[in-house]
């Protein structure tokens, strides 16, 4: 269980990055031109918010020493 705002934010990336790939493999065996394009771009959108959070974290991190 996480126990601090960073556990958060770290489970939080994870969980970004897999939804990430998962709409990239889901984009690759679309057969309708409209799903592969939505997939493509949600696995774009989740890439975004991994970018956020893994700046949020590397922050952090500097701050702590």
């Amino acid at each position: 269980m996480p126990v601090s705002p960073m556990d958060v934010i770290r489970m939080a990336l994870e969980r970004e990055k897999i939804a990430s790939r998962n709409y990239t493999e889901f984009a690759r065996i679309a057969t309708q031109p409209e799903i592969r394009d939505l997939f493509r771009y949600l696995a774009e959108e989740e890439k975004k918010h991994a970018k956020l959070l893994a700046d949020e974290i590397e922050k952090e991190s500097h701050q702590e020493m």
